[in-house]
């Protein structure tokens, strides 16, 4: 059985030719599958008996039983069994005045960031558009209206390049989830080809890219997967995004751990780095994972570290780590339930 959230409004009208009803009725499925969060399609009550009956037969829809959750007053994370296999999380986070929603592009990752959760075992299988897609219905289905939605959950979302996209395209579509594209960002390790792709044909979403560090060989160390890139290459593809989408700014997201990229020359390689990149840095102190040896640094540390970006003429802030208490750094809750 398909997952409905797999099926453009095209393929939709399609289907309903061949089980001779009206395309108009296309419309009228995706918002009550897309806007009113219905569990099943019983719940489509404008719909005929036997078109319900139709879809329920070709079809699953409706947000799906978390296996586990994790949560605290601003955090709500939930682990879900993939329709075609897996588990992946997915994170509902309280900020200002509304909702974000932190999304997984893959089971697992291929990356092998020393430092993530995420990639330990490697990654299985890449998800469907549907599937990601389910992790934000899902979500919408406890948590309410949610506002923002981050590709920073499992899995680099540019080796996921088409699903991404394709999700992406029916969370801003109006007939669907009505989202800005403004309010969703798409993040990346850095996959140089996917960058210079995305800046001319993908969604006018923003891009945030996963630094590690400003030093080559530490970066390389810390994220193995990323180490056919070097950062020149990698600047020249971030510069040519800002350049095609008219100056806007790439976030460059700086995992902050303790003696490894937080020192007085750290400083001045990222300064180096970024200064004629247009550029916002979030320096984004470690989310500790049980099993790795990195810390997080203290908060003296952070505040001048942050000052001296500052000082230095550096679009920088702050972000600070949600869910601390309850493990929701990428894929600690999926790991903790496989020990």
């Amino acid at each position: 059985m398909e997952l409905f959230y797999d099926v453009a409004l095209n393929e939709l009208k399609h289907w309903l030719e061949e089980h001779g009803e009206p395309s108009y009725r296309a419309a009228q499925i995706f918002e009550w599958a897309y806007q009113n969060d219905v569990r099943s399609f019983e719940d489509m009550t404008n719909l005929p008996k036997p078109l319900r009956d139709a879809l329920a037969q070709d079809f699953s829809i409706g947000p799906y039983e978390p296996i586990a959750i994790a949560e605290d007053p601003d955090t709500h994370k939930i682990l879900i069994a993939m329709p075609d296999g897996g588990e992946v999380e997915c994170v509902a986070m309280g900020m200002e005045g509304y909702k974000s929603a932190c999304l997984s592009t893959q089971v697992g990752c291929a990356v092998g960031c020393d430092f993530c959760a995420s990639g330990i075992g490697g990654c299985d299988r890449s998800l469907t558009a549907g599937e990601i897609l389910l992790q934000l219905i899902s979500l919408r289905a406890t948590q309410g209206h949610i506002r923002n939605v981050v590709f920073m959950g499992m899995g680099e979302a540019f080796h996921n390049y088409e699903a991404v996209c394709e999700s992406i395209d029916r969370m801003t579509d109006k007939r669907a989830m009505d989202l800005s594209p403004g309010h969703i960002t798409v993040s990346t390790c850095g996959v140089v080809p996917a960058i210079h792709r995305y800046a001319h044909e993908g969604p006018r979403t923003e891009l945030a890219v996963s630094l590690g560090s400003a030093d080559q060989a530490t970066r390389d160390r810390l994220m193995p997967g990323m180490a056919r890139w070097d950062l020149a290459d990698l600047m020249a593809a971030c510069y040519e995004f800002s350049q095609v989408r008219k100056g806007q700014p790439v976030t460059f997201a700086y995992v902050m751990m303790a003696g490894v990229n937080d020192q007085y020359y750290d400083v001045d390689r990222v300064v180096r780095l970024l200064k004629a990149q247009p550029h916002h840095l979030n320096l984004i102190p470690y989310n500790e994972v049980p099993g790795r040896h990195y810390m997080a640094p203290n908060e003296e540390t952070v505040s001048t570290f942050y000052r001296r970006c500052r000082d230095e003429g550096l679009n920088v802030s702050i972000r600070r780590s949600k869910g601390r208490e309850i493990e929701a750094a990428c894929g600690q809750l999926r790991r903790r339930e496989k020990l």
